[in-house]
């Protein structure tokens, strides 16, 4: 599998429910696992609460004995991954021994538990021009992951550069729009900020599934930059009107999307890297959307004619239920790119 969230292969599910089993039989648990898959979702507990987590995999390891399930939490990231035992588990797969002694209480002198590391609320900062742009990626994807974020849409250079841009750079020397702040923590830079939401909240990708959507995050910028060169005139490519519109309709005719098909193709997944969205499908959609748009300005066929896969893939991004918010809002009105900066295709 490609993709976490994808049942592994029977082989390698049955090899982890013996792993379990075996726990249970040699007497090293009072939980029996067996009933736990690699991919399964429960709740894990945490600090009083229960969150929803994931299962990374199950140990056999005796010093894992009394906490062999490493969990991944759902909405966060990586690095709040650990390894949990029964009395922290909810889940119907769990079954607990019927003659499993009961918990000792604390002797006073005795060393506290080692604390689990504190999970911060997700909340986000994200900062950008007043225009879909490079703004649209990430408006969705936190929609799309129901997170608690505050949009900045600047509308003038002075809003950006005179007000909040200082600001920006006591955290961040690096400030540029866009920009991300969670936290104590300020991202600059796109590619940089999707890892890092990406990585807060899910949407990397595990494994060879992280490497493929950062190759696809690089090559889509790639499509991003053509975009831009074709519809600002300070980029000196087309230097009138004239000239977008004769370049504009050869890009309609010939859409710089046979890479993605031919990707689709090879893997044959959904999404780009598996069964559900990762950071790089945002963005690939967005060029899709853009490209399609311009296409319908100009009068021109539909740039799915010669990327059915590519279409197929629009159409079920588009009907995902938690961007059903995004996609009735003003923010998706708003300009594809920036009329102040006199855009020919805004």
């Amino acid at each position: 599998s490609i993709f976490p969230s994808a049942r592994l292969p029977t082989q390698r599910v049955r090899t982890y429910v013996r792993s379990a089993r075996w726990l249970w039989s040699v007497g090293m648990a009072k939980y029996d696992y067996s009933g736990l898959e690699v991919g399964q979702r429960l709740q894990v507990e945490s600090e009083g609460t229960y969150y929803a987590a994931q299962i990374v995999s199950i140990s056999e390891a005796k010093k894992r004995s009394k906490a062999p399930v490493k969990v991944h939490f759902m909405g966060y990231g990586d690095d709040y991954d650990e390894f949990v035992g029964g009395d922290r588990i909810r889940s119907k797969a769990l079954k607990v021994q019927a003659d499993a002694p009961k918990a000792k209480e604390k002797k006073k002198g005795s060393k506290e538990k080692k604390e689990t590391k504190s999970r911060p609320p997700q909340e986000f900062e994200f900062g950008y021009w007043g225009i879909r742009g490079l703004g649209s990626i990430f408006r969705m994807i936190f929609e799309y992951r129901e997170a608690k974020y505050t949009d900045k849409q600047f509308s003038s250079m002075d809003a950006w550069f005179k007000e909040k841009k200082p600001e920006i750079l006591e955290k961040n020397p690096l400030a540029n729009l866009p920009y991300v702040v969670c936290g104590d923590t300020c991202v600059c830079q796109t590619n940089a900020c999707l890892s890092f939401i990406g990585q807060r909240l899910g949407l990397r990708g595990y494994g060879k599934a992280a490497l493929m959507n950062e190759q696809l995050l690089c090559e889509i910028y790639d499509v991003r930059n053509g975009m831009i060169d074709l519809v600002y005139p300070f980029k000196k490519v087309n230097r009138t009107e004239d000239e977008f519109k004769e370049n504009a309709a050869k890009l309609c005719e010939n859409p710089p999307f046979g890479k993605f098909e031919a990707w689709f193709e090879k893997y044959g997944t959904e999404y780009l890297c598996g069964p559900k969205p990762v950071t790089s499908d945002f963005h690939l959609w967005e060029m899709l959307d853009q490209h399609k748009l311009l296409a319908e300005k100009l009068g021109k066929p539909s740039i799915f004619e010669k990327f059915p896969k590519c279409k197929a893939f629009y159409d079920r991004f588009r009907a995902l239920p938690t961007l059903k918010k995004y996609f009735e809002s003003d923010d998706y009105k708003l300009p594809i790119n920036n009329p102040g900066a006199n855009a020919y295709f805004s």
